[in-house]
């Protein structure tokens, strides 16, 4: 009798989602900055089907909340032809593409413009950096490279 009851616990704990949850975002370029230098990367965002409601893509230099400052910051960003608008965050800590009312959307490359203000030399790398949020699923989270060089 006891294993049936934690079974139906357990099959009780796990919410069931209506939708699956798209896959992580990817950097697809690894931008190469000295001090000072501007470049930019881009974002694979993948497809989603379903859903209704906000979706939203960010890339963050400096994660919410952190003081934990890895010397860039994301000063622009372009976000394709899907209806998405495009935010930089208070003081460039980040940037975002975001929708509103049709969560259903093809795959699109988001465009992120980044500034070097002192990053150390050699790769840096943001682990959950690349966020995805489709309210209706939940969040996704991927890492972020960019490589500084000294003089």
């Amino acid at each position: 009798m006891k294993p049936c009851l934690c079974g139906l616990l357990l099959s009780v704990a796990v919410p069931l989602r209506a939708e699956p949850m798209p896959p992580p975002m990817r950097q697809l370029d690894f931008p190469v900055l000295a001090v000072g230098d501007i470049g930019q990367f881009r974002v694979h965002v993948p497809a989603y089907a379903g859903g209704q409601g906000r979706v939203s893509y960010a890339a963050h230099a400096l994660m919410p909340g952190s003081a934990d400052d890895r010397g860039y910051r994301f000063i622009a960003v372009a976000c394709g032809d899907g209806g998405f608008t495009p935010v930089v965050h208070y003081e460039d800590r980040g940037v975002v593409c975001s929708r509103i009312g049709q969560a259903p959307h093809p795959a699109f490359e988001m465009v992120v413009t980044v500034l070097n203000t002192g990053a150390a030399n050699g790769g840096t790398i943001m682990p959950e950096g690349l966020r995805g949020l489709v309210y209706d699923v939940g969040p996704s989270a991927a890492p972020w490279r960019i490589y500084g060089v000294g003089p």
